[in-house]
C-alpha cells in the first residue's frame, strides 16, 4: 500500500532537509517533483519496527531526473500493543537519540570506515530515516540459519573493532566519557530486572522455556532436576553483565547482535568485502568483549568457536589496537592483549545467557516466525507465554531448531551443574 510522507507526519522541510543531507554540496539546486511511502521488502526481518521505504522523484541541477529510495523504521501504529510495548522499553527512544547524539560522532572518529548506515532525520522517537543500503549492495544473509562462517565473521568484527575503537576515541578527545556526554542515551532498556516490567516477565519465561525444553530431552531424572534447580539463577546473571564494568574501559556496545541485524556487502566472488550494523534499540555501554561473546553465541555453533573464536578475536584486536595506533594511543593503555583476553574470557558467559534468551526467538524458522508476528497484535514482549508454546511446539518438531538450540545453552550447563 502506497501513502503520502504526511501520512507519517513527514512534511515538506522534513523531505527538503532529507534531499540535502543526502547529497550535500554536490547538488546545487533540486526540486521534489513527487513523495510517497510504500512497504520495504517482503517479509519483515526485525521485531520491533514497521519498515518502510521513502522515495522521491528529484530533479537535480535544474536538468537531471532521480528516483531517490530511503529507509524508514517507524513504530507501528496500525499495532497499538506493540507501539505501547516499544513506548515502554524506550526502543526508539534511545535508537533517535543514539542517531542523533553518539553514531555520527563515532563515525567521524573512524574515517574511512563504513560500519553503520547514514542517519538522515529523526521525528519525535518514533521515525528514523536512513539511506537505504541494499542498493548499495548490503543485505543480510538468507538460507543461513543465523549461521555465519569464518570470512562473514572476520568483516563483522572488523566492524565491531571499528566502532568500538571509534567510540574510545571520541571520548579521549571529549576528556570524557559517553555516560557524562550523554547520561540518558545508553540506560539500560533490554535486561533492567526491574520487577513488574515485561522485559523482566519475558526473561522469567524463558527460563520456564528452557525448563520445558529440558523435560523433553533430558532422561536423568536426577540431571534434570539439577538443571531445573540450577538453570534460573544462571540465566539471572545476567542483570549484572548488562552493567557498565568498574573493571574494564567500556565502549558504545550494539547490544543486540544476531543475523538479521549484520550487513554484508558482496565481491564478485561472493566473499563479503563490507559489513554494517544496523538496529541500535538495545544498545548499552560495556566493554566491548560483550558485543564479540553476544554475536559469536548467536551465529555460530559450538565446535567452530571452539576452533575459530581465538583466531577471531586475534583479528579484532588487531583492527581495534591498529586505530587506536593510528590516532596517537597507546592500546596497551587501554586494552593491553592480555587484559582483553581476560575481558573475553569474563563476557563469554554472558554472551551465551544473552543468546539463549532471545535464541528461541530468533531462530525460529520462517513457518514459526509467521505465527509470532501474528502474535504481535495482541500480545506484547518478546517471550510472552503465548510464544513461548510456539518455540516450545517448535522444539518437539524442528529437529534443525531442538539440535541449534541444545548446542548453545551446552556451554551454560556447567555453572547450572
Amino acid at each position: 500500500m502506497v501513502v503520502k510522507p504526511s501520512d507519517l507526519g513527514l512534511v515538506s522541510a522534513d523531505l527538503e532537509l532529507i534531499v540535502r543531507r543526502v547529497f550535500g554540496e554536490s547538488v546545487l539546486h533540486h526540486a521534489i517533483q513527487h513523495a510517497w511511502i510504500e512497504p520495504f521488502g517482503g517479509s519483515p526481518d526485525g521485531f520491533l519496527a514497521d519498515h518502510l521505504a521513502l522515495k522521491m522523484l528529484l530533479t537535480l541541477n535544474g536538468s537531471r531526473n532521480e528516483e531517490l529510495s530511503l529507509f524508514v523504521k517507524v513504530i507501528p501504529a496500525a499495532n497499538a500493543t506493540l507501539a505501547g510495548y516499544l513506548v515502554e522499553i524506550g526502543s526508539f527512544r534511545k535508537e533517535v537519540a543514539l542517531c542523533e547524539q553518539i553514531i555520527p560522532k563515532i563515525g567521524l572518529a573512524i574515517p574511512g570506515e563504513k560500519f553503520v548506515p547514514k542517519y538522515l532525520l529523526t521525528k519525535e522517537d518514533r521515525l528514523i530515516v536512513m539511506e537505504n543500503v541494499k542498493l548499495q549492495g548490503y543485505d543480510i544473509l538468507k538460507g543461513n540459519s543465523g549461521l555465519m562462517d569464518y570470512d562473514h565473521l572476520k568483516k563483522a568484527f572488523e566492524a565491531l573493532a571499528h566502532m568500538h575503537a571509534g567510540s574510545i576515541l571520541f571520548e579521549e578527545r571529549e576528556s570524557k566519557g559517553l555516560l557524562e556526554l550523554y547520561p540518558d542515551a545508553l540506560k539500560e532498556n533490554a535486561w533492567t530486572g526491574i520487577e513488574g516490567s515485561i522485559r523482566t516477565r519475558d526473561v522469567e519465561n524463558v527460563i520456564v522455556l528452557w525448563c520445558e525444553f529440558f523435560r523433553v530431552v533430558e532422561r536423568n531424572s536426577g540431571r534434570l532436576a539439577e538443571i531445573i534447580a540450577a538453570l534460573p539463577g544462571v540465566i539471572r546473571t545476567l542483570y549484572g553483565y548488562v552493567k557498565s564494568s568498574t573493571v574494564w574501559r567500556n565502549v558504545f556496545c550494539h547490544g543486540d547482535l544476531w543475523n538479521n541485524n549484520v550487513m554484508f556487502k558482496h565481491g564478485s566472488s561472493g566473499e563479503p568485502v563490507g559489513c554494517i550494523l544496523v538496529d541500535f534499540q538495545l544498545s548499552r555501554y560495556t566493554p566491548p568483549a560483550y558485543d564479540l561473546s553476544l554475536l559469536l553465541s548467536l551465529t555460530t555453533m559450538y565446535e567452530f568457536r571452539s576452533q575459530h573464536m581465538d583466531s577471531l578475536i586475534d583479528h579484532y584486536y588487531e583492527v581495534f589496537a591498529g586505530h587506536l595506533t593510528a590516532n596517537g594511543f597507546d592500546p596497551a593503555s587501554i586494552y593491553s592483549k592480555q587484559t582483553f583476553l581476560e575481558c573475553c574470557r569474563y563476557y563469554r558467559l554472558a554472551g551465551q545467557i544473552h543468546g539463549c534468551i532471545i535464541g528461541p526467538e530468533v531462530m525460529l524458522a520462517q513457518c514459526y516466525l509467521d505465527e509470532v508476528f501474528m502474535l504481535s497484535e495482541d500480545c506484547a514482549g518478546f517471550m510472552p507465554l503465548s510464544k513461548v508454546k510456539i518455540c516450545l511446539k517448535a522444539f518437539q518438531a524442528d529437529g534443525a531448531y531442538r539440535d541449534r538450540l541444545l548446542d548453545m545453552i551446552q556451554e551454560l550447563l556447567p555453572h547450572a551443574a
